[in-house]
């Protein structure tokens, strides 16, 4: 497990590629953002667009999977309390392959629950262009190893 005391701020990781694939945008579409850009080229095809584009929320888990399964070891989250400034900038076809960048922006011992520490996170998801497609930044409640050090 990667703890609190194994991240450093200004660390970044980089997760990744993974391929979008048409039917995989379809599905999401379909499951949870039924808009008809993302549901064929022929309901894209008059839109800003112009071909079939993955929801933003699809691009969003597509990169929290990246996050979560792209490390060495698991990292010990004890959840998150939310995030900021989420921004889709750029659409997502089919075809793309996106990566994530993960950048430790700070981090501190909580107050409150000295077991945990919470580290903020500036995420970038890219493209095989390495253009950004999505950014936000978070928060993650991390396990430390030992709550009785003084690591901050």
């Amino acid at each position: 497990m990667i703890h609190y005391e194994d991240l450093a701020v200004e660390q970044v990781d980089l997760f990744g590629p993974v391929e979008v694939t048409a039917e995989a945008v379809v599905d999401f579409a379909r499951r949870y953002d039924p808009q008809r850009f993302h549901l064929s080229d022929e309901g894209a095809r008059d839109t800003y667009f112009g071909r079939l584009a993955a929801s933003g929320w699809h691009t969003a888990a597509l990169t929290m999977k990246l996050m979560m399964t792209g490390r060495e070891a698991p990292l010990a989250s004890l959840g998150s309390p939310g995030l900021d400034d989420l921004r889709w900038h750029r659409p997502v076809y089919p075809g793309d392959r996106l990566s994530v960048e993960v950048t430790v922006t700070d981090k501190r011992v909580s107050r409150s629950r000295p077991e945990m520490g919470l580290v903020h996170f500036g995420i970038a998801t890219l493209n095989q262009d390495e253009v950004v497609v999505m950014s936000f930044n978070t928060v993650s409640m991390v396990a430390r190893r030992d709550a009785g050090s003084d690591d901050r």
